[in-house]
């Protein structure tokens, strides 16, 4: 005599271990958009500085190029790294000295003074930098 065997396989999922699963996929997203946000590439290599509006801005410049970074807090940077006027003056003749035809790009916050951006300027010069830019953002 055969028996017939009753094989019924029972498949549940237990709502803790579904909640569990749903977290893990939220965690997950949540720091890869948050990662996405602070590294996007248009926030690499600048320092945080509102530039000044202007009707008639340029594209940026092609050529090698230095950038200065005047903070409104009064902070001054090359690309990311923060220097003193005397290690900028340092900089600006190790350039000059290798004989590079480079053109200043000094990027400053709307709220720092004239008088900053002028003093920047004025070392350039006198380092022998003649081409020079002011960096501002399209109206």
């Amino acid at each position: 005599m055969r028996f017939k065997r009753q094989s019924k396989i029972l498949l549940s999922l237990e709502s803790v271990a579904l909640t569990d699963i749903i977290m893990n996929l939220f965690i997950f997203f949540f720091i890869t958009f948050s990662l996405m946000a602070t590294f996007h590439k248009a926030n690499e290599g600048q320092v945080a500085v509102t530039l000044p509006k202007a009707t008639t801005a340029a594209p940026p410049v092609e050529q090698k190029s230095l950038l200065v970074s005047l903070a409104k807090e009064g902070g001054l940077f090359l690309d990311n790294t923060p220097l003193t006027l005397e290690q900028l003056r340092t900089h600006f003749q190790v350039q000059q000295k290798q004989g590079a035809d480079l053109t200043l790009v000094i990027r400053a916050d709307k709220e720092v003074p004239h008088g900053r951006v002028v003093e920047v300027m004025d070392l350039a010069r006198s380092v022998g930098l003649t081409h020079l830019a002011i960096g501002t953002q399209t109206r």
